[in-house]
């Protein structure tokens, strides 16, 4: 028995001491040719090579005749293959970006307020259908629910124009502050809740106020714990100009001027966050974008509501969910959000079939971003044949030839026209070769044979 538990401990030291990517392998059954993440990147950029150097041409583009300045990420099919910092964090300086410097997200930060209310919801301790005073008792709006707050149908004023018109603090205001301004001056609604859509910052800050109030904890410290530190988002936070538990790490914003730049200071509007206040990079981003498909930690089912437009009393449908505005593209939903405070200027756009995902941050508030998303997205679109080769590849090395076969086949029945590249699929087996994994380089021209033969 001694020497049965002696061998046992000596294999469970061994083990504490192999690789990560031999205990991962071990721990998988079978699944023992696993990508490290520096191979896995190698074999996106082959299979993407062609849509790289477009998009590094676009980018050059921009960054001459726009004068761009920015991070900007892409994935296809859930895959990165593009990350570049163009231009300065700090043109006055002229100090360059690095991939990894922290933006201000502007409106785009409305969707980890949306967040916050979900995970609530499915904590059990709120409804979408909650009236707001339930949580802020001192509101006179009676009739207004987060659910309206969360679809932009409450019709509540704008709390902007009470700070400038009645704050006088030497310092800025918070949350609590801007209901208590509310509740002072009661300003009227602009229409019955629920009627019509007015996009509204006040709401969002409306909610972030509930998430405090319920939790006891900051915006922050219940996104840092529910959201941001299970995701691995080590660069994301939540920050107030009011509030100086959060130091400031984001790189600040500039106006772009002809002679130059002018950066741009905090104001009183930066004190209440939710409607704006989350600070992040384009890899934090990522990884969000990735979460969101997978149900956690966000349930599927609020998530599907999420990405569904809200129908008006009055039956309009306002293309608008949780957080998340709402289009179709040409062969995908699109659930996205675009931001602009203080110099930022961000779009995170979500391409829900294809799993194509364009993200741009912006800081020196220069009027590119939405002509560069577009032609992002064309570039995207054209490569149809790349989205399907690197699908069936990871199809190959993460569950076998027959499961990649399998999708190829009926991606065909449904798009015909749509072909994987022979050329880059036996790149893709050559590197497996080089890198030690034979089998499935031979699983990969098998997998090309047999689709030449068909």
């Amino acid at each position: 028995m001694k020497l049965l538990k002696r061998a046992l401990l000596i294999i469970v030291l061994l083990v504490g001491f192999l690789p990560s990517e031999y205990r991962i392998a071990s721990a998988n059954l079978g699944k023992i040719e696993i990508l490290t993440d520096s191979e896995s990147h190698q074999l996106t950029e082959i299979l993407a090579g062609d849509i790289v150097e477009r998009l590094d041409s676009l980018m050059d583009k921009f960054s001459l005749q726009y004068r761009f300045s920015g991070n900007i990420l892409v994935a296809m099919g859930g895959q990165e293959v593009y990350s570049r910092a163009v231009g300065y964090a700090d043109p006055l300086k002229k100090e360059p970006l690095k991939t990894d410097d922290v933006f201000q997200l502007a409106s785009v930060s409305k969707q980890f307020t949306a967040a916050a209310i979900m995970l609530l919801k499915s904590d059990g301790r709120l409804d979408f259908n909650d009236p707001l005073v339930k949580y802020l008792p001192e509101l006179p709006y009676t009739n207004i629910t987060l659910d309206h707050l969360l679809h932009h149908v409450s019709g509540m004023p704008n709390y902007m124009y009470l700070i400038d018109k009645y704050w006088k603090a030497p310092y800025a205001p918070d949350n609590e502050d801007v209901v208590d301004l509310m509740a002072q001056y009661k300003l009227p609604l602009f229409f019955a809740p629920g009627t019509r859509y007015n996009y509204s910052n006040t709401g969002y800050v409306m909610l972030a106020t509930v998430v405090e109030r319920i939790t006891g904890l900051s915006l922050n410290d219940f996104l840092q714990r529910r959201l941001f530190k299970p995701l691995g988002m080590k660069n994301t936070y939540v920050y107030s100009f009011a509030d100086s538990c959060c130091p400031r790490q984001q790189i600040d914003g500039f106006r772009a001027l002809r002679s130059g730049y002018v950066r741009i200071k905090c104001s009183d509007h930066d004190g209440p966050v939710g409607d704006k206040g989350i600070c992040s990079t384009v890899e934090d981003l990522l990884k969000w974008d990735q979460a969101l498909y997978k149900g956690s930690p966000i349930n599927q089912s609020l998530l599907d509501y999420a990405f569904t437009p809200y129908t008006t009393t009055t039956g309009r449908l306002v293309p608008y969910g949780l957080g998340f505005r709402i289009r179709e593209a040409k062969d995908s939903k699109v659930v996205y959000h675009n931001g602009i405070w203080e110099g930022s200027r961000i779009n995170f756009h979500r391409f829900i079939e294809t799993g194509n995902t364009i993200i741009v941050l912006n800081n020196t508030s220069t009027r590119a971003n939405h002509e560069l998303v577009n032609r992002i997205e064309n570039i995207l679109s054209q490569g149809k044949d790349i989205n399907i080769t690197a699908k069936i590849t990871r199809l190959v090395i993460d569950e076998g030839i027959d499961q990649a076969l399998d999708y190829y086949y009926e991606t065909q029945e449904t798009e015909p026209f749509v072909h994987a590249d022979i050329r880059k699929l036996m790149q893709a087996a050559e590197y497996m070769h080089s890198i030690g994994q034979d089998n499935k380089g031979e699983e990969i021209r098998e997998l090309c044979r047999c689709m030449v033969s068909k």
